[in-house]
């Protein structure tokens, strides 16, 4: 999210036009590598869960966030 502020003063020139999209494939990209990590987490540690389980929450944590602020986003209507 940095990244789309710190192009902002560039509006209108290509690197405002490829920054905006890095960022936005940086930003998704890292929500998807937090599911494909959290899930080869607990299927290498299928055994040994309990011992690991911190750091299988850790992967998770961006995951997690943008599914519950989405499922809040979702259900919250407007006045």
């Amino acid at each position: 999210m940095l990244l789309k502020y710190l192009v902002q003063p560039y509006r209108g020139t290509w690197i405002y036009q490829y920054g905006s999209m890095i960022s936005l494939f940086v930003f998704y990209g890292g929500i998807s590598w937090s599911f494909i990590n959290t899930i080869h987490l607990i299927s290498k540690h299928k055994s040994d869960i309990k011992n690991n389980l911190i750091w299988i929450f850790l992967s998770a944590i961006p995951f997690l966030y943008i599914g519950i602020m989405m499922s809040i986003a979702m259900t919250r209507t407007i006045d």
